[in-house]
């Protein structure tokens, strides 16, 4: 396998090298990530010019490349929503709340401007929540919280959350990349088991082999302590794992159904989420 360095993504990214020597097939999963910490954000401008700009250059990039035949977007369930009490498909109309959404959006309809009238197969797969092991972002922060060895007043949050284990992606990924019923459409996926933040926890203690410290707690009280924590995390200078964000995002909902491309593509994710989280808890991070 050759390596490409590639400086940057944005608006005027060169991507010609990448696509020389007869690339048939690409898969396009580079992106700045939504960060909820409040003393790392991304100003919105770069969200776009990364992920919707760096995009669109790629995508057009392709077009002009006449050996590549399908090109693979992987974008997000952000691309819809964030929270939301009913589940989410692709039929679900899409409403970001964040920049990243909104980046991710915009990047889909940047992908299908540039390749819907080339030979070129697009396909665009949104995901949720993404873990596995070495695993960035909220998973990361629930892994924090259950690494504190301390009791944690999440015993009693009944939400409902679709994940994908990055072995299931790659599955899906492999799948995309050659059969015939994905091009030119748009999935969402998941592992296919909804799950609340109570009961991650506790599957992630079990996979770490380690006792759960969970009691339950009033909503309002965790509100209550995600505002305590914003404001110690500004007097510190840096953001508490308990934030207002992070609080809304563990007391928060959010299912996707993923059975459009099982149907359509007869997948079956090869990875149940016990075996998932095992792999994320057990190796090295």
């Amino acid at each position: 396998m050759d390596w490409i360095h590639i400086p940057s993504i944005g608006a005027n990214t060169d991507w010609a090298e990448c696509l020389a020597d007869g690339v048939t097939h690409v898969v396009h999963l580079a992106a700045v990530a939504h960060r909820i910490a409040t003393d790392t954000e991304v100003p919105d401008s770069v969200y776009d010019a990364v992920n919707n700009l760096g995009t669109a250059q790629l995508a057009k990039a392709v077009a002009r490349t006449p050996s590549v035949r399908r090109f693979l977007f992987v974008s997000s369930i952000g691309a819809i929503c964030n929270i939301s009490e009913a589940t989410v498909d692709e039929s679900t109309p899409c409403c970001p709340s964040t920049a990243y959404g909104k980046s991710k959006l915009a990047a889909e309809e940047s992908v299908r401007s540039a390749l819907n009238n080339t030979p070129v197969e697009w396909c665009i797969l949104r995901c949720p929540l993404l873990y596995g092991p070495d695993n960035p972002g909220n998973m990361k922060r629930l892994l924090r919280l259950m690494e504190l060895g301390v009791p944690l007043p999440l015993g009693s949050v009944n939400n409902r959350r679709s994940l994908l284990y990055v072995g299931n992606l790659i599955d899906a990924i492999r799948i995309a990349l050659e059969h015939p019923n994905v091009a030119r459409n748009l999935y969402c996926l998941s592992d296919g088991i909804d799950i609340s933040t109570t009961d991650l926890l506790r599957k992630l203690s079990e996979a770490a082999e380690r006792g759960s410290l969970l009691f339950p707690f009033p909503k309002l009280g965790l509100r209550v302590l995600g505002k305590i924590s914003d404001i110690i995390g500004r007097a510190a200078g840096q953001s508490l794992p308990t934030n207002s964000k992070a609080i809304e995002k563990l007391c928060g909902s959010l299912t996707v159904n993923g059975t459009r491309f099982r149907r359509d593509c007869a997948w079956r994710p090869p990875f149940t989420i016990d075996q998932g989280l095992r792999a994320t808890v057990i190796e090295p991070r």
